[in-house]
């Protein structure tokens, strides 16, 4: 079963970790960009924004990303499209060749 969206417990503790200066907004960003680079989302305007902001700062949103990323490249559908698409780039190469 796929969780499509948040319970209601994770719901308020979501909106009470944005009262607090936007902590939980701002942790979320660096794990979206993550998803959005293995285009399972897109980020917002503002999400890039503050992406790049905590990247200039340190790499710290940069580095918040790496565990997400480890975490979604080991996902199975993941793992199935990366082989699928090298697979398709063997089968371009041979027909290049040929």
């Amino acid at each position: 079963m796929r969780k499509l969206q948040m319970t209601g417990a994770e719901t308020f503790w979501y909106i009470l970790g944005c009262i607090g200066f936007g902590a939980a907004y701002i942790a979320k960003v660096p794990i979206k960009r993550a998803m959005e680079d293995y285009g399972l989302v897109q980020m917002t305007g503002a999400e890039k924004f503050w992406y790049v902001l905590g990247c200039i700062a340190f790499g710290a949103a940069y580095l918040a990303k790496l565990p997400a990323a480890k975490a979604l490249s080991e996902l199975p559908e993941v793992v199935r499209a990366r082989q699928a698409a090298v697979d398709g780039a063997r089968i371009t190469e041979a027909h290049a060749i040929a």
